[in-house]
């Protein structure tokens, strides 16, 4: 059964979680059922023509109502509440047959309701429907005692039965569902996560391998040797970086803030950036350690793509305090491509599918990124902050450009 959107649905209706056919078996098998008995005494009653009209139009009301609203997906239209004011009438009216078997025809009115009234209405009608048909059977001769245990609880009983289980229904249905979505926001998020990774992977890499390709190029006609060492760190970068989507694939990449200032700090150098590396981080967690690692990855190749730089800085600090990396040049400023947008072209935040993802990954942890960037250069800071009971190896120290 489809379920209709909406908070209102979800709050006052109780959309139907079954198939359309087991809903309209189990409507007819229950009608069915509770007329029956009155069906059956027809024959005792003065009136059996009368009486036969009113219990086929009970149940046609009761079918119609009922079927009415859960074809409509749990909340009821105007054809459905006129069927079930007429099934109401129609039950009354027939309290007055003598000899008829009445009884359970009230259980039938109160199941409609207990269908058909909205969340917050549905027991206090349902109630009404059991009170009033304690009413007419008492005028029908029934004692109070009868009346009350035996036609008033069965009333009450069908109808909040029915309501729980049309309640129990809905319920399980928004489990599917939320069930659903979370399952595809796990999804989407994943593919998120790898699209990042990739992104910083194979950015960072093939960065390298353009630089490298480039000084080839450059050296080959007056340096065939420099040339073939190039063409070798070309051969050993392709095969890392495949190495490294391979394990990024397989979900068991772990980068390491050592590796990844050794190896910028040896692409920076190679492209003819001069670069300084100010080593200040001490007492880093596997977290911190990490996310600074994806610092530097992507803010070295943001020098090598985009900077045009003569120098370059990395620095990274870190303590009880928390953990930061500066990546700066004196390059070009902000280059209006797809790792650095900035609004006014000059400085500012700037956006782009690389520091977007730092973003993303610092944010899960609480850290903030920041930009600068200017005619004379550019800037970009991280700050992750720190975590009670962090351990790691210290270190400081001056790396020598």
């Amino acid at each position: 059964m489809a379920v209709m959107p909406g908070s209102q649905r979800a709050t006052s209706w109780r959309p139907w979680q079954v198939p359309t056919w087991a809903a309209v078996a189990w409507v007819g098998l229950w009608g069915a059922g509770l007329v029956a008995p009155a069906a059956a005494g027809l024959g005792e009653t003065p009136h059996p023509v009368l009486g036969g009209v009113g219990v086929v139009g009970v149940l046609g009301c009761f079918l119609g109502a009922v079927l009415g609203t859960v074809l409509r997906t749990g909340r009821p239209g105007v054809l459905p509440v006129l069927a079930m004011t007429a099934q109401a009438g129609l039950t009354t009216a027939l309290a007055g047959l003598h000899g008829l078997p009445w009884g359970t025809l009230p259980l039938l009115l109160a199941t409609a309701v207990g269908v058909m009234a909205p969340t917050r209405w549905a027991p206090g009608l349902v109630t009404g429907v059991a009170a009033v048909a304690v009413v007419l059977d008492v005028g029908r001769g029934a004692s109070w005692t009868s009346a009350l245990w035996g036609t008033g609880l069965t009333t009450l009983l069908a109808g909040l039965v029915t309501f729980a289980i049309t309640s129990l229904s809905w319920l399980v249905g928004e489990l599917h569902r939320t069930r659903a979505e979370l399952a595809r926001t796990a999804v989407a998020a994943e593919r998120l996560r790898f699209s990042r990774d990739l992104h910083d992977l194979l950015g960072h890499s093939l960065s390298v391998i353009s630089v490298k390709a480039q000084a080839a190029r450059r050296s080959l006609p007056a340096d065939p040797d420099a040339a073939a060492r190039h063409a070798s760190d070309i051969e050993t970068l392709s095969r890392d970086a495949l190495g490294e989507v391979r394990q990024a694939v397989q979900g068991y990449r772990r980068t390491t803030l050592d590796a990844e200032v050794e190896r910028a700090a040896g692409a920076l150098r190679a492209a003819g950036v001069e670069t300084e590396v100010v080593r200040g981080d001490t007492s880093l967690t596997t977290e911190q350690e990490d996310l600074l690692a994806w610092v530097v990855r992507e803010g070295a190749t943001n020098v090598l793509r985009h900077a045009r730089a003569r120098r370059a800085r990395i620095l990274t600090e870190g303590g009880s305090d928390g953990a930061t990396v500066v990546i700066e040049d004196d390059g070009v400023g902000p280059d209006q491509d797809e790792d650095a947008v900035s609004p006014d072209g000059l400085s500012g935040s700037i956006t782009g599918s690389g520091l977007s993802g730092l973003r993303e990954r610092l944010s899960t942890a609480g850290g903030t990124l920041s930009t600068h960037g200017d005619a004379r250069g550019f800037r970009l800071s991280v700050q992750v902050p720190s975590a009670r009971g962090a351990s790691g190896r210290g270190r400081s120290g001056r790396m020598p450009s």
